[in-house]
């Protein structure tokens, strides 16, 4: 008897395992798998649920890395799945990876178990919504400064202390980080941090970089260091940002799988912003 429990349990919890690394395929699924927002972390473990396409074109043929990172992350909070229904046409997956980018709902693919599915067979439709998107902030906005913004390398103790506050993020608050590396010059990278490990002298850090979009990889930072170095990108300081979108996109899991935890998170904000405004104007009429 004792040994049929134990039977079960260890297919209870390969059963649980196979759900974190699978995507989600009914709204049911999808609230279940993202009762903990961090949670969907487990879907990185997966090359199915990665972008099948790795960064390129872009203007100047420079690469589309900023808004590659960012559509991954969206992807892998806001899909879900019906592999039974017919698979979209390409008009119709065109609005379907523009409602990804918005990060506005929770959207269904149908025809495709995953997003590597999906994201192969329209890489066209993706890639033009992510040049799409590379303009419209790029020229249109100009966020094209961003990446002159930041120094390529700083002091030991600065990049501790941005370390530390990246664990934080990542780790204790559960998100799955955003950040842009700033190269020498005015190039600028961007790569997600998905977890992060102490070690004896710093940290361990998972990540899904653009260009090697099919599976997770390694950085170690280790303390006294000026700046993170790569075989590819030469030395670089990376910096946490688009944290704003990380909310938006925890927002939308929330309204649509626990209003009552999405009330109070948005009353939390209210409150932060009304304070936030008392002190400027406090400032002001000072």
């Amino acid at each position: 008897m004792k040994s049929t429990i134990l039977a079960l349990a260890a297919l209870a919890c390969s059963a649980s395992l196979m759900a974190s690394t699978t995507a989600s395929q009914s709204m049911d699924q999808f609230c279940a798998d993202r009762s903990d927002l961090a949670s969907v972390k487990e879907l990185t473990l997966s090359s199915s649920n990665m972008m099948a396409f790795q960064n390129h074109g872009g203007i100047g043929g420079g690469g589309v890395c900023w808004w590659h990172s960012r559509m991954q992350r969206n992807a892998l909070y806001l899909t879900k799945y019906n592999p039974a229904d017919p698979k979209p046409s390409n008009e119709e997956a065109a609005v379907i990876v523009a409602k990804i980018r918005d990060g506005k709902e929770i959207v269904t693919i149908p025809g495709y178990r995953n997003f590597s599915e999906f994201t192969n067979n329209h890489q066209a439709q993706v890639q033009r919504e992510l040049e799409k998107w590379q303009k419209g902030e790029g020229i249109l906005k100009a966020s094209w400064i961003i990446g002159l913004k930041g120094d390529s390398t700083v002091a030991a103790s600065e990049l501790k202390t941005m370390m530390d506050e990246l664990y934080k993020y990542v780790v204790v608050d559960g998100n799955i980080a955003y950040e842009k590396l700033q190269i020498k010059g005015i190039t600028a990278h961007a790569w997600l941090v998905v977890n992060m490990k102490p070690t004896s002298v710093g940290y361990d850090l998972q990540i899904i970089d653009s260009n090697f979009p099919n599976w997770t990889s390694s950085y170690r930072y280790t303390e006294g260091m000026t700046s993170f170095n790569h075989q590819y990108y030469g030395s670089f300081t990376p910096y946490l940002e688009r944290t704003g979108e990380m909310e938006k996109i925890a927002l939308t899991v929330l309204k649509k799988c626990n209003p009552d935890e999405y009330k109070a998170r948005k009353k939390k904000a209210r409150a932060a912003d009304n304070n936030e405004n008392k002190v400027t104007n406090n400032n002001n009429n000072g």
